[in-house]
């Protein structure tokens, strides 16, 4: 069976120059689930010429074409225009839209600046989708078979429109008798190209399904998604595939669908009834807030104690000067004693402890800028240390660092 194909147009230059395109992760979760799959996504500047020829682009390869941002009422927002002429057609301003954008305002006890005007110009035969949340109505479009929805940009606006208005049309649309059978696994500890390989009989039994590997800090989230005719169908082959994967995977799978790490950890310590605390060196707290990240955590996680110049190992981790002086901070030996110092100063049952050479610099020929150590100790007699040598900038040393402590932690809770 056919899967229905999806495409996301994010507008705004301010996605060119840096900012974080939160969208993406979040709209293409969503259809998946509904049965899309995503074929294409672009980030496109606030310029009507480029705009269009995405659009365009997009309404060509995919039956349903998502656009976010450029609704609002100043000079940059261009959707609108963008959208009509793409699909050929004519705008025009409607009154009622008009006067529901000002009593909202009215509500609020602010003036209406007359640029506000622009966001009651429609697209001929366009659904108009009400913004609860905002003063810029979304629009919903139906054209040769396609469905374009233009949506604004504040996710507070942008996901309840789309949730609430926007893909149950499409799901009608296009997917009403597609039964999406979606399964994904994450995991850790295992290089990109190792569980590749371990997963590859899988995907050569389902030449009929769409997979997608991909590695980022450490981790490793794989996605599987294929349709039956059926809801029996593709609840059997999810069930299949979901068996299938994790057999391949084996002890690396840390979490199903979302489940992130540290999440995953955090579950592990609340079914222990075990509390962690935990001393950085190079990571200089990013440890202790992916932990803290996941609601609930105060119910485990005790504190930490960030710790980058020796004496401040010494004094508050207990970390001896001759243990120091010998193997130096960043070290197996060191590591192990900041665990057990973190550990006793925090009166936790385990902890966990980073040190290393985040770079670009301050690394030497015996310890390169990318080395370095995790340690776990507790609970009980589980103490343990894994080395690791990152390559790639600062933020990506730091992030593997924290991600390579927290498997250690879930595997000692194991």
């Amino acid at each position: 069976m056919r899967v229905p194909r999806a495409a996301l147009v994010c507008v705004g230059s301010e996605l060119l120059a840096g900012q974080v395109n939160t969208h993406q992760a979040w709209l293409c979760v969503r259809l998946r689930r509904a049965g899309f799959e995503v074929v294409g996504e672009s980030s496109v500047p606030d310029d009507a010429q480029a705009l269009r020829r995405a659009l365009e682009r997009a309404l060509a390869a995919a039956d349903a074409v998502i656009v976010c941002g450029g609704l609002g009422p100043t000079f940059d927002d261009i959707t609108r225009e963008a959208a009509a002429a793409a699909l050929d057609r004519t705008m025009s301003f409607r009154p009622a839209l008009w006067k529901t954008i000002l009593k909202r305002f009215a509500r609020r006890h602010l003036r209406v600046p007359e640029e506000n005007k622009r966001q009651a110009q429609v697209i001929a035969g366009a659904t108009i989708l009400a913004n609860d949340a905002g003063s810029a109505p979304g629009q919903f479009l139906r054209s040769r078979g396609r469905s374009l929805a233009l949506l604004p940009g504040p996710p507070s606006e942008m996901h309840p429109m789309f949730e609430g208005l926007v893909l149950p049309r499409l799901k009608k649309k296009h997917a009403r008798d597609v039964h999406p059978a979606a399964f994904s696994v994450r995991l850790s500890g295992v290089p990109e190209s190792a569980a590749d390989e371990r997963l590859a009989p899988v995907r050569a039994r389902w030449p009929q399904a769409r997979f997608t590997i991909l590695a980022s800090g450490g981790e490793v989230s794989f996605h599987a998604l294929t349709a039956e005719s059926s809801a029996p169908a593709a609840r059997h082959a999810r069930a299949r595939l979901r068996r299938e994967i994790l057999d391949a995977v084996g002890e690396f799978a840390h979490g199903e669908g979302e489940t992130t790490l540290e999440a995953a950890v955090g579950a592990r310590l609340k079914a222990r009834g075990i509390s962690i605390a935990v001393a950085e060196s190079c990571t200089g707290g990013l440890l202790g807030g992916s932990l803290t990240s996941v609601p609930g955590a105060s119910s485990y996680f005790l504190g930490g104690v960030i710790a980058y110049e020796n004496a401040v190992k010494n004094r508050r981790l207990g970390v001896p000067s001759r243990l120091l002086a010998r193997h130096g901070a960043v070290s197996a030996e060191c590591a192990a004693a900041m665990a057990k110092g973190a550990r006793a100063a925090l009166n936790s049952d385990m902890a966990l402890a980073v040190t290393g050479v985040a770079g670009p610099g301050g690394g030497t020929a015996g310890k390169p800028a990318g080395l370095v150590f995790v340690a776990v100790c507790g609970p009980g007699r589980s103490n343990s240390v894994r080395r690791l040598e990152v390559h790639g900038p600062r933020e990506t040393v730091r992030q593997r660092a924290v991600t390579a402590a927290l498997r250690l932690a879930y595997d000692a809770l194991s």
